[in-house]
């Protein structure tokens, strides 16, 4: 989950959690930057950047020739998800914290009144977002250990069908999940003050415990990483035992191969992304409150686990160039004005003929990105 840590909130919520609007919770640099201000300034670049790569992702994964199997599906649905997760993050973690923007924390102003916009109503669409795009990297993780570790099954349950009705599922469940966040805060539009709502965990203890903490703890990291690590553990022990038999693979097979390392860095750098995050949410729990809004420490840790999550959304753009030739193939195309009709044409060609090679061992090809 992403995390607020400064709101133009009213005196009494400002005092508990000690924002920016008060004297003691700005932490400066000799230059007058608080905090909060510097990571803004950091992740704003890192999010224009997270913005154009997805935007090209969807693209690419839009084609035809690229769609219609599991995984390009798959990764076409995870770029839309974590655009939308840095479209939010962008007002929401970074431009209303640039101190340089007119009307910067003026009561009234259209920053803060759009800023206060963001929190109450585009954080949780953000939230909601972030969750989606969990569960579409263990949707990922699945079909993986099911191609590597059970080829065989892997055309029955793997199915473009059974992909889609998953992805609903997810969204479905995401978005009944992430539903109460449109009642932790509560603003005035004409001013701009917010007010906290559930997330004030003195007066919602309930909701403190057993929702952003058990239940988020479990549902957004326990569950998907206990999945994600039993498959990814199994994925790269089959995989290290196919680098011995390396010379009896087909073409094909080590083109699978390479689709599987692809999804399984972005699956490790997923679960690297989210460390920070998941020890804020048990620190939290341990002292009964919001502890980054307390302590410097917590509060400078609570920053760098949000700009991982921001990291791990733009990334994927440079680990599909990395990885992925035909991802490659389709920007050269379009660079070059060639035709993606041809290129799709090449495509199935390549297939069809890989398909008659190795139909003589009895080996089904699965579809690589």
């Amino acid at each position: 989950m992403l995390n607020i840590t400064s709101l133009p909130l009213n005196s009494s919520a400002s005092d508990e959690y000690m924002l920016p609007n008060t004297t003691v919770s700005t932490l400066s640099n000799p230059h007058g930057f608080s905090i909060n201000e510097i990571f803004a300034m950091i992740m704003l670049p890192i999010i224009l950047v997270g913005i154009f790569g997805n935007t090209v992702s969807i693209f690419v994964y839009s084609r035809k020739h690229m769609k219609k199997s599991t995984v390009g599906f798959l990764l076409l649905s995870l770029s839309i998800i974590d655009l939308i997760v840095l479209l939010t993050a962008l007002p929401t973690f970074s431009l209303y914290k640039l101190p340089f923007l007119p009307g910067y924390q003026k009561i009234g102003s259209f920053h803060t009144i759009l800023s206060a916009f963001c929190i109450v109503y585009v954080y949780p669409i953000g939230c909601t977002a972030k969750m989606t795009s969990q569960y579409i990297i263990v949707l990922i993780a699945v079909e993986r250990w099911f191609a590597v570790c059970r080829p065989l099954q892997v055309q029955v349950w793997c199915t473009l069908r059974n992909t889609i009705r998953a992805m609903i599922y997810i969204v479905v469940i995401a978005v009944m999940f992430n539903a109460p966040r449109f009642l932790e805060f509560t603003a005035d539009l004409s001013t701009g003050i917010v007010n906290m709502g559930l997330s004030h965990s003195a007066n919602n203890k309930w909701y403190f415990i057993l929702y952003y903490g058990i239940r988020s703890i479990f549902f957004d990291t326990l569950i998907p990483f206990a999945v994600i690590s039993v498959t990814n553990i199994q994925v790269i022990a089959q995989l290290k035992k196919s680098n011995e038999e390396r010379k009896l693979l087909t073409t094909q097979q080590q083109k699978d191969k390479k689709t599987t390392t692809m999804l399984l860095v972005m699956v490790i750098l997923y679960a690297s992304c989210h460390m920070f995050n998941t020890s804020l949410k048990f620190v939290n729990l341990i002292f009964k409150t919001y502890a980054q809004f307390q302590f410097t420490l917590f509060r400078v840790l609570h920053h760098i686990s949000n700009l991982l999550l921001v990291t791990y959304s733009m990334s994927t753009f440079f680990i599909y160039l990395i990885f992925s030739v035909k991802y490659r193939q389709v920007i050269a195309a379009v660079v070059s004005c060639r035709n993606m009709e041809e290129l799709a044409t090449n495509s199935s060609r390549g297939r069809m003929k890989q398909v008659k090679n190795t139909s003589s061992n009895g080996y089904k090809p699965i579809k690589s990105v």
